[in-house]
């Protein structure tokens, strides 16, 4: 049964679960307040905020770490202590900080078996999902292995296709699980980077042609697009991280994303080490921060 069947109904139920919520979940700020209280709140607020945010992180691969040396111990998952939740509640040292994001998770998956880690009193959740609800591994696969350019192309629009109608499904559902449980939580949906950079020219072995490269560049374009209007939307904040990225895709001379391997490794086109704590990890610190 395609999946894009299911994408109206998931809307549908994600509107009426958001107006049932709308009384507690959406209600309005209160009162302006003095700026003296405000000023004196600012001495304060930076150390308080941290120690009282509650902090969940879901999703796929990306969110996990698999592309930065990942802890044996937590299995297919991949978690790694490198990945931009892990940093950033080392850096921040919340009241508490849960990861169950997992490499291979759909967005079906983290909703299902994810999102029941939530608790009434977290303060704040990260979601980066939607890669593998567009075949993003089998995408990558073709415009490797094909010996003609139009099987890539084709791979990419119908990865497209599924970023259009079944991805904002699924980051909706997500969304609205998480407002079921904790209906006051910062929601913050992280995107995804461009792989490759931009030009004609490349060294790395077993990448793409030009052609290729920038057709699936294109397509993460297309998933960002929609995942960030499906989380503004549904009161999610959209975190682009693709200008911090820029400069360091595959094929420039200081790469963020790990290359093709041979043998292929789980790695391969994740971000690297230095990619969560420069390029994610600045986008998510400024993102929490604002209001």
């Amino acid at each position: 049964m395609p999946r894009r069947l299911l994408t109206l109904p998931v809307c549908a139920l994600a509107v009426l679960l958001l107006l049932g919520l709308a009384p507690a979940a959406l209600a309005a700020p209160g009162a302006a307040e003095t700026r003296a209280g405000t000023a004196e709140r600012a001495a304060h607020g930076a150390a308080a905020a941290a120690t009282a945010t509650r902090y969940v992180a879901l999703g796929d691969s990306y969110a996990a770490g698999v592309g930065a040396t990942p802890d044996p111990a937590t299995g297919d998952c991949r978690r790694s202590d490198r990945s931009y939740p892990a940093l950033w509640a080392a850096e921040n040292s919340p009241a508490s900080f849960t990861t169950v994001a997992c490499s291979g998770a759909t967005s079906g998956e983290v909703v299902t078996k994810q999102v029941r880690t939530v608790r009434a009193d977290t303060t704040l959740v990260t979601i980066t999902v939607g890669g593998n609800d567009t075949g993003f591994g089998p995408v990558l696969a073709v415009c490797s292995t094909a010996p003609d350019d139009e099987s890539c192309f084709r791979a990419v629009r119908g990865g497209e296709r599924a970023a259009r109608f079944v991805a904002p499904g699924g980051l909706i559902s997500t969304i609205v699980g998480v407002r079921l449980q904790a209906p006051e939580a910062k929601i913050l949906v992280l995107g995804y980077p461009r792989l490759f950079d931009a030009g004609e020219d490349c060294d790395v072995a077993g990448v793409p042609n030009a052609a290729r490269r920038a057709a699936i560049n294109r397509g993460a374009d297309t998933l960002n697009a929609a995942l960030a209007d499906a989380a503004e939307r549904f009161r999610g904040q959209f975190v682009d991280v693709r200008d911090a990225f820029e400069g360091h895709g595959i094929c420039s001379s200081a790469p963020w994303i790990n290359p093709p391997a041979d043998p292929v490794t789980p790695s391969v086109y994740h971000p690297t080490a230095r990619g969560y704590a420069d390029g994610y990890l600045p986008a998510m610190t400024a993102a929490v921060t604002r209001s």
